[in-house]
């Protein structure tokens, strides 16, 4: 039987099996308890407020419910969790999770590559994969829209979008509330908001802020320092104006401070005996690193909005201008008690964007918006690499240096269109349409030492200030280039009956090209062509039981050209990471979700994915790569979750929660797949938790929580390294504390 037969099949009995188990569970329970009813979800996907379940796409969202609950805190890449398909692993505190849907995503770290997943933060594009692991607090919701998303949401979203939406101030009475959370590795946080009227029906503000650290999870055995201690902070000051009946302004001021230690690692010698080139280095246990060095990690980012919302009648016109200025330093140590490699960077982003929308009232024959995007971003990068002399370490005469400069500019100009025609009662189309013109220009040069007997250096400390000796130039490029597309989908649906509707969607989606910065020879300095992809999906969102149970499900198929992928080789005592193109791939897979209330007081929810990713035509270092799977995408995952409420007297009443994740083998790379030294098999990771909610005025919950409830160990990143040293970065450990929330 053909695979895509296997595979269709699959699904189709998945999605039985559940719809199967969900009548029997309902079935059971038919008149029991009262007639309450699963919340209506809210989104903004098409640009406007609509219901989740009105939405003929793939969308999964975080309510503001969840957010303030979790314990320990809710950092950006922990959206994803329970999303099918999709993860975001944070393996460098919260400085950068990879953000990856439906195998879609990126594993190069350079301060010049975008990414297929685009992150906006209150309807604004953020470009700096640095600036993405953001705390998430004072939350209303987070929306991930699965698929290519090239005619609303812009044109660096061909694997999806995820819009991350604050709480906004409102003219009603104060209000807010106050977090406390306590917990192992010395874990502390404090959060909290406050809002309301300023001047009636005129001025209303909100004030949020969060303060979180904890030490880091692996102690280093040379110095006997902890590993990855991070300390975030962040602010957000909105005010709103209702200038006159039709016209309302939002202005919004936010800060981020953020201090880590980089990646968490562990490095070990992979050579016979557990041996470097330099000496025995040993497997760290468990819970321990070895490596000398200093790893710092700091990222400040300010920004500005302001949202226009201009009532024209039957027409609304939304305007939204943005300035963020972002900056990450960030020094990384040995990883070894041997010297094989350090490095330094200072990028510097500065980005405006306006975007201005005009939409006709949603209750028509035909609704539709129109809108233009303008974009501009400024990158100063310089990044450093060494490895030190024998004055300074163990590296016995192998020395060397590096750095490259970069300067770019890019420009981007959208025009964009969309519209919805109920054709008939049952049968709507939406279509839409988008026009992208990207201007990029780099200026990038790197120098490097001509001879290691020559590599000199006054201090060991700071070192890429103190640098002496010869240096060459290596690459220069210096290259403008311009990039147009129209991108477009086509989406009609069809309503069953009252409880179910069913969709057909094809979307072209686009990411635009670039610049490898990771180029360290003249031949690297390359351009980087636009990936392009047809997605094909058919849908079924449905509620039944009188909206006590929701089921959606979802088949897809990617036709994948041009695909950039992240090529990592071991190159002269040297990791090289360049972006390339791979000539084509595919990918398919199918997505179920459910959550239900089948008693009062019991929400459950579930959500299946399976992927199938195979790159075609990819060709790296000499060595064809063909039938390998795109880095980073499990071919299963499954999320499961409860939580059930006691009511007592006096309004009080206790909860517990629970919920599981599984996620099947992913590889690391996109070579490098013929065993399993850069990958990471399946695994499960389960959290619970149980609070003690006062009613009444007091409004107080007291919550203790366990998060990896099983301890599993396991990596979010590994890759070959020099001088026979094997390394990898792990995911969290099991962590515990107790919380307290007050609202007011």
């Amino acid at each position: 039987m053909p695979a895509q037969c296997r595979y269709n099949r699959l699904a189709l009995a998945i999605a039985g099996t559940l719809a199967w188990h969900s009548q029997v569970a309902f079935a059971a329970v038919e008149g029991v308890g009262g007639n309450d009813a699963l919340p209506t979800v809210t989104v903004t996907a098409q640009k406007r407020e609509e219901s989740l379940q009105d939405v003929p796409s793939a969308i999964s969202v975080v309510g503001a419910k969840d957010i303030e609950s979790s314990g320990g805190g809710f950092s950006a890449g922990k959206a994803l969790r329970n999303v099918p398909n999709a993860i975001a692993p944070e393996f460098a505190g919260h400085q950068r999770p990879r953000w990856y849907i439906r195998g879609m995503g990126s594993g190069d770290m350079a301060s010049t590559t975008v990414y297929p997943v685009g992150i906006y933060a209150d309807d604004v594009y953020i470009d700096p994969h640095v600036a993405t692991g953001f705390p998430l607090y004072d939350m209303e919701r987070v929306e991930v829209l699965r698929g290519p998303q090239g005619t609303l949401w812009g044109k660096n979203t061909t694997g999806g979008a995820i819009n991350f939406v604050s709480r906004k101030p409102t003219f009603e009475d104060p209000a807010g509330y106050f977090k406390a959370d306590a917990g192992n590795y010395n874990a502390k946080l404090y959060e909290g908001a406050y809002g309301g009227t300023l001047l009636k029906d005129k001025l209303a503000g909100r004030v949020s802020f969060i303060d979180q650290s904890s030490d880091g999870q692996l102690k280093n055995k040379v110095d006997g320092h902890t590993v990855g201690n991070i300390h975030d902070q962040a602010l957000r000051l909105q005010l709103l104006a209702q200038i006159n009946d039709d016209l309302q302004a939002t202005l919004q001021l936010h800060a981020r401070d953020y201090k880590g230690q980089g990646i968490a690692t562990r490095a070990w010698g992979a050579g016979p005996g557990g041996t470097t080139l330099f000496g025995p280095a040993p497997k760290p246990n468990t819970g321990h690193a070895a490596f000398t060095g200093k790893a710092e990690d700091r990222i400040q980012h300010n920004g500005v909005q302001l949202a226009l919302k201009w009532n024209l009648g039957d027409l609304q016109l939304d305007s939204i201008t943005a300035f963020d200025d972002i900056q990450e330093k960030a020094q990384g140590p040995n990883m070894s008690i041997y010297e094989f490699g350090r490095s330094y960077s200072d990028d510097h982003w500065k980005q405006a964007s306006q975007e201005l929308r005009l939409s006709s009232a949603k209750n028509q024959p035909v609704s539709w918006i129109i809108g233009t995007h303008l974009f501009h971003e400024h990158l100063d990068s310089a990044a450093s690499s060494a490895l030190l002399p024998a004055d300074y370490n163990q590296a016995f005469g192998v020395a060397d240096y590096g750095k490259t400069s970069i300067d770019q500019n890019t420009d981007s100009f959208a025009l964009f269109g969309s519209t919805t025609w109920q054709v008939t009662e049952p049968l709507s189309l939406t279509t839409g349409l988008r026009w992208t013109r990207e201007t990029k220009d780099i200026d990038l040069q790197r120098v490097a030492a001509t001879d290691s007997n020559d590599v000199s250096f006054r201090s060991a400390n700071s070192w890429w200030k103190h640098y002496t000796g010869p240096l060459a130039t290596t690459v220069i490029q210096d290259e403008k280039r311009t990039w147009n597309k129209l991108t477009y989908d086509i989406t009609p649906q069809y309503q069953l009956n009252d409880n179910a509707r069913v969709y057909l969607r094809y979307a072209k989606g686009f990411r635009s090209g670039g610049f490898s910065g990771g180029a360290l020879v003249q031949a690297e300095a390359a351009v980087v062509a636009p990936e392009n992809v047809d997605a094909y999906e058919l849908g079924i969102k449905s509620e039944w039981f009188d909206e006590r149970l929701t089921a959606n499900a979802n088949v897809f198929y990617y036709d994948y050209s041009d695909i950039q992928v992240n090529a990592v080789s071991v190159r002269d005592g040297q990791v090289v990471s360049l972006l390339t193109n791979s000539g084509k791939g595919v990918i398919r897979g199918a997505e179920f979700e459910l959550e239900a209330l089948p008693i009062n007081n019991l929400h459950l929810n579930a959500s299946v994915g399976l992927l199938h990713t195979q790159l075609q035509d990819f060709e790296s270092g000499g060595i064809d790569y063909s039938g390998n799977r795109i880095a980073r995408s499990p071919s299963r995952t499954l999320a499961v979750g409860a939580s059930y409420r006691i009511p007592l007297d006096n309004g009080d009443s206790l909860n517990f929660g629970s919920d599981w994740r599984y996620q099947s083998r992913i590889y690391f790379l996109p070579t490098a797949q013929e065993d399993h030294s850069v990958s990471q098999g399946g695994y499960t990771l389960g959290s619970a938790s149980a609070t003690y909610h006062f009613g009444g005025r007091l409004d107080l919950d007291l919550t203790a929580y366990v998060n990896n409830l099983t301890d599993k160990h396991y990596k979010t990143d590994s890759v070959p390294l020099p001088f026979d040293v094997a390394w990898d970065a792990r995911g969290d450990r099991r962590t515990f504390g107790v919380s307290a929330l007050t609202r007011f």
